[in-house]
């Protein structure tokens, strides 16, 4: 009787045994995660349209040659999942609005040395190709040149979240650049961010009119009189005493040297007369904004900011219309300009 009851007690010790080692067994960590892409712009005032073939995104890891092959390779899909391109109109993704162009793709998670967008067919000098990649503007149709057909965008990560969005915002007023004395343009990446779509704010607002004409050269009238020069410029961060708010310019390839106390702006948007809305107004906008502390300042005077020289425009102008505004995520914050007595 006693072997019986021994026995049964260990039996019952076993039992509880396994319990603890099941109940103590974790599921294995994730190595995947699916991914999706789309594509949006901030507005441009010189063009009526920018179109761009895209094929594919790469992403590349450490010790992938950056000009070759390697690397991880996603073909945009047809309705039937086969590799094919899209052409977009990059003017008919503003505001927030956005163009899905990689579905749910699994992806291993970690860090990527590069993220590439692969445009196709879009030529490489002035006398290129505009079936591809073009610009309309209001002299007509011209080619757009992307380098090598390869969008670098710099380092990207893939956490470890099942399901992630990403945006990938065109700033054409930084990326867009006309070449051979306005016969062509470039489409640089300069000027083009990737954002974690579920997490961005934006900043928007109207300008009052009285502003457009009360500052130190806010009566310039550009040649052509297509640039207006009435802008909001938008800063990373607050502006240091002794910095200075910089117009749109490119480091890397500016002739002039850029003092170290001249801020790039993160973005800028010209002013757009909305007659839409119940009061008839100047506004602007800022979508796919990542959280922090941003600047704006608006000028009335930013007549021929291109996008590769410092042209040392007068920011703000009305000098008090700046602003320090905090973006939360996935929110949308209003900032207006408004003229002070």
């Amino acid at each position: 009787m006693k072997h019986l009851v021994l026995g049964s007690l260990c039996l019952f010790l076993t039992a509880c045994g396994s319990d603890n080692d099941s109940s103590s067994t974790e599921p294995p960590a994730p190595t995947t995660a699916l991914v999706s892409f789309s594509i949006s712009d901030a507005p441009v005032d010189f063009a009526e349209s920018v179109n761009v073939t895209y094929s594919s995104i790469t992403l590349k890891s450490d010790g992938d040659n950056e000009d070759d092959d390697s690397g991880l390779t996603i073909p945009i899909l047809d309705e039937n999942g086969n590799p094919t391109t899209i052409t977009i109109n990059l003017l008919d993704y503003q505001n927030g609005d956005e163009k899905l162009i990689i579905s749910d793709t699994e992806i291993a998670i970690g860090e990527y040395s590069n993220l590439i967008l692969n445009t196709s067919g879009c030529p490489q000098n002035q006398n290129g190709s505009t079936d591809s990649c073009w610009v309309e503007d209001d002299e007509g149709i011209k080619p757009l040149k992307t380098p090598s057909n390869k969008l670098k965008l710099g380092a990207f990560s893939v956490s470890s979240e099942a399901v992630q969005a990403y945006t990938i915002e065109f700033n054409l007023r930084s990326s867009l650049v006309e070449t051979a004395g306005g016969a062509s343009y470039n489409l640089k990446p300069h000027g083009v961010r990737v954002v974690d779509s579920e997490s961005v704010g934006s900043i928007a607002g109207m300008v009052d009119v009285n502003l457009l004409n009360v500052g130190e050269n806010c009566a310039t009238v550009y040649e052509d009189n297509t640039d207006h020069g009435k802008v909001v410029y938008l800063y990373a961060g607050t502006i240091a005493e002794g910095d200075i708010m910089g117009d749109e310019f490119d480091p890397d390839t500016a002739q002039e040297p850029i003092a170290d106390n001249v801020v790039m702006p993160f973005a800028s948007d010209t002013l757009v007369y909305n007659d839409e809305l119940e009061l008839a107004m100047y506004t602007y906008h800022f979508a796919h904004l990542p959280p922090n502390t941003y600047t704006v300042a608006f000028s009335c005077s930013a007549v021929g900011d291109d996008s590769v020289e410092y042209n040392e425009i007068t920011i703000a102008d009305p000098a008090e219309q700046v602003h320090q505004v905090v973006v939360a995520e996935a929110q949308d914050v209003i900032q207006n300009f408004t003229e002070t007595f």
